[in-house]
């Protein structure tokens, strides 16, 4: 028998090799499909209900001083608005449920209020107007920026007003239920405001001042507060 060349020794020991790794490769999967068998199901956890939908619940504003202060040490000023000054409506019942009668004259009571008494300088008052169902049953209303007016005076001069510059005000007829509280809030950016957006030129100053809300027919004891 003729010796075999080393070039043929060579070949086995590569194909002996491929053989060797192409058997272990099966033998990890076949260990790993076993392993499988017995793991349990119940490895994914439960997704938060809530997800990005949940509602996010509003801290009640601080209820400004009831009083009406003239502001006699506050000087006129003007200011040029900017954007549109339209209150933004935070109902916390169900829009649109159209479940419940209107609501009739002497069911619903407004109030104004601020979410501080004073501003430093540099901070912008947050203006609230606030709606109580005082009926016996729920009812429904528009509570919407059409019918919000969110108003500011020094004294008797009129600084700024929410209708002023507003724009497609819309409608939001909300159901308000007993002893519960609908809330809508604007942040004053202390600018001076005109009828028509009528353009004004230097901002409010330092002093007392006073906020005036009403919604449609429905007006509210005004309330004070100071800027810094």
């Amino acid at each position: 028998m003729r010796p075999q060349s080393p070039e043929v020794y060579r070949r086995r020991r590569i194909v002996a090799l491929a053989l060797l790794v192409l058997v272990l490769a099966l033998l990890v999967g076949l260990v790993g499909w076993i392993v499988s068998l017995f793991r349990p199901g119940g490895d994914e956890q439960p997704g938060n209900p809530g997800g990005d939908g949940t509602p996010s619940v509003t801290a009640p504003a601080s209820p400004a001083s009831p009083a009406a202060t003239g502001g006699t040490d506050t000087p006129d000023a003007s200011g040029e608005p900017t954007g549109d000054p339209s209150a933004t409506a935070s109902p916390s019942s169900t829009e649109g449920s159209l479940n419940a009668d209107a609501c009739q004259p002497g069911d619903l009571v407004i109030s104004a209020a601020t979410d501080r008494q004073s501003y430093p300088e540099g901070e912008d008052p947050v203006l609230e107007l606030r709606v109580d169902n005082t009926g016996d049953e729920p009812c429904e209303a528009n509570l919407g920026t059409s019918q919000q007016v969110f108003t500011v005076y020094s004294g008797s001069d009129r600084i700024f007003s929410t209708e002023d510059c507003q724009v497609d005000g819309a409608d939001a007829m909300m159901e308000i239920s007993p002893d519960e509280q609908e809330r809508s809030r604007f942040t004053w950016s202390r600018v001076r405001s005109a009828p028509d957006c009528a353009e004004v030129g230097a901002a409010p100053r330092s002093g007392t001042y006073r906020l005036e809300v009403s919604l449609g027919e429905l007006s509210a004891q005004p309330v004070s507060f100071t800027l810094q």
